[in-house]
């Protein structure tokens, strides 16, 4: 359990609950909540509870997060990481030219990827977990907690995962996304051409309530987040320009009902 290294952090600190509820700004019965996951710090009151625990904000997320890891105790620490601040931002803005991005995936779709991952065959353990946790992280783009702004490629849609109907099935399902209030999504065709996003690959921009914004970007050797104010502005801006290359959202929405229907055409 996750929660339980709220509770190591807090001894390795030498603090018992009152001596950190004084820190915050809380009852001590409210830490005993926050350890035994009855219920979760708010945003604002974050940064007191890291510092009082001696921990970074980005493993204080980690230890809040109520997601389960896609394999078990060996989670790298890295995506434990970024499960966990993912949980707590309010605002996503993410370049994804490779597949349909990760919030947006239906089941068998994300199935679908995870099967195609590696070289090897996966467990039907490992493959239900991840399937699972996907659907949990995109509660909140459904509830309306989190704010959602995706550019996707248009090779991203055309890449057959799965079959002809998963792929009719997921570019439906991004229509309907599409449609809620916290959602947009935008495609950069082909004719958009090479761009700097492009060049860069995947990234994700994250938005907090107490701090200004970070950057995650993933590799194979693993993921990073990058916090420099300088280079954050350079993805920013970076995303900017991949928005005004995109189609807008409207056509954006047409363009990939158009690719479901071809899809469908295929089944």
């Amino acid at each position: 359990m996750r929660r339980r290294r709220l509770i190591e952090a807090r001894k390795r600190a030498g603090k018992n609950q009152e001596d950190v509820a004084a820190v915050v700004g809380v009852d001590r019965t409210t830490i005993g909540k926050w350890e035994r996951d009855e219920s979760t710090p708010h945003p604002n009151q974050r940064p007191a509870y890291a510092e009082a625990l001696g921990i970074s904000l980005d493993e204080l997320a980690a230890m809040l997060s109520s997601l389960p890891v896609p394999d078990g105790s060996n989670v790298p620490e890295w995506l434990s990481s970024y499960l966990g601040m993912e949980q707590s931002a309010t605002d996503l803005r993410a370049h994804e030219p490779e597949v349909v991005y990760g919030l947006l995936q239906t089941p068998r779709y994300t199935e679908a990827v995870v099967r195609a991952s590696g070289l090897s065959d996966v467990s039907e353990a490992y493959v239900d977990k991840r399937v699972h946790q996907r659907r949990l992280r995109q509660r909140r783009v459904r509830d309306g907690s989190l704010g959602l702004d995706v550019i996707q490629s248009e090779q991203a849609l055309r890449v057959r995962v799965g079959n002809a109907d998963v792929m009719a099935e997921q570019l439906r399902e991004v229509v309907e996304l599409s449609r809620l209030r916290n959602v947009t999504v935008r495609v950069t065709t082909f004719d958009a051409g090479q761009h700097e996003a492009r060049r860069i690959d995947t990234f994700v921009i994250m938005t907090h309530p107490w701090g200004d914004p970070r950057v995650w970007i993933e590799s194979y050797a693993g993921g990073q987040f990058i916090t420099d104010a300088d280079e954050v502005h350079y993805f920013v801006t970076t995303f900017a320009q991949a928005a005004d290359l995109a189609l807008s959202p409207a056509e954006s929405v047409a363009f990939i009902g158009d690719l479901a229907d071809e899809w469908e055409s295929r089944r």
